[in-house]
């Protein structure tokens, strides 16, 4: 079967913030592995998610498990996605990577821009800056940062972040930080796209003010092409030019000779279809996660998407 245009394609390295049972002897290995596996199956980007610390106190309303239990706690090895990147930045050659989602308002914003110039200097410019105002209140109380004042702190962010990779130097008077001229080096050595997650109409609005693009988890076809239509207004009211990237993170399991209801499930010629519908609703990018947590079986998927699904797109 063949499709119409040309997509993205990339995949959520997860056990970055969790580690599905692996030692943290076992797990290093793991990341770099799945890098160059990711790269040699034909995939555009790796993405990884941020959590800088899991507090003992989580909510147990976790959308995105069906008993609402987060699949991590406190004892859960969360590695700095900067570091875990880096190295498979260093082992791989044409790989972007990305943070899906970096929460900004945890960290200073000068330090955090010093880390994401570094990884894109070190990287040769394939650094995706994917960014989110976070979730987790119990994490912000850990960390000292209030969580109501996330939003605000986000928009400051990019906004500082914006002039710091066009002009280098700057001083800065914001509502939460403000310093004298401080150098931000090395210079971007690509253009470090900019993606939103979120879901309510200050996400929409921080995407046209400040970002290249939107990066949402399970939603449908249909559901993009709603979102879409938000973000598209938000786009003309700050006199954009062009128009979003949109990525959509979903699980994906290829079935061979199976068929079956759920999207993207089953056999390749229904993926494709299922893949098809995204692009037709404006999706850029699709990243893929897996409904398995068996490291061998992740990589099986990435076998036969590379083999049965990509090449259709290429």
């Amino acid at each position: 079967m063949s499709a119409t245009r040309d997509i993205e394609f990339g995949v959520m390295l997860s056990s970055t913030s969790n580690n599905y049972g692996l030692s943290d002897d076992e797990l290093p290995a793991v990341f770099r592995d799945m890098g160059m596996a990711i790269e040699d199956h034909g995939f555009d980007v790796l993405v990884a998610g941020d959590h800088i610390a899991y507090p003992e106190e989580i909510p147990t309303d976790y959308e995105f498990s069906k008993s609402g239990e987060p699949p991590f706690g406190p004892t859960t090895s969360v590695y700095n996605v900067f570091q875990v990147l880096a190295q498979i930045g260093a082992l791989t050659d044409d790989l972007r990577l990305g943070t899906n989602v970096c929460a900004v308002p945890y960290r200073h914003p000068i330090d955090l821009t010093k880390q994401v110039l570094s990884l894109d200097s070190l990287t040769g410019g394939r650094f995706d800056f994917g960014v989110a105002p976070g979730w987790l209140k119990t994490e912000f109380d850990a960390l000292e940062v209030p969580f109501e004042e996330r939003g605000s702190r986000t928009d400051e962010f990019l906004a500082l972040f914006n002039r710091a990779r066009e002009e280098g130097e700057l001083s800065f008077d914001g509502r939460h930080h403000s310093f004298d001229t401080v150098g931000f080096h090395p210079e971007p050595a690509g253009d470090i796209p900019i993606w939103v997650g979120g879901y309510s109409g200050a996400t929409f609005r921080r995407i046209a003010e400040f970002a290249d693009g939107w990066t949402t988890l399970w939603d449908t076809p249909e559901e993009v092409v709603a979102a879409r239509k938000r973000i598209m207004n938000a786009w003309t009211d700050y006199d954009r030019d062009g128009e979003p990237e949109i990525a959509v993170l979903r699980p994906v399991n290829v079935q061979p000779g199976e068929s079956t209801d759920r999207v993207l499930t089953g056999d390749p010629d229904d993926i494709i279809e299922d893949v098809q519908a995204y692009i037709d609703a404006g999706a850029t990018r699709l990243i893929v996660d897996f409904f398995t947590t068996d490291i061998d079986a992740q990589k099986e998927q990435l076998e036969y998407m590379g083999e049965e699904i990509i090449p259709s797109f290429s």
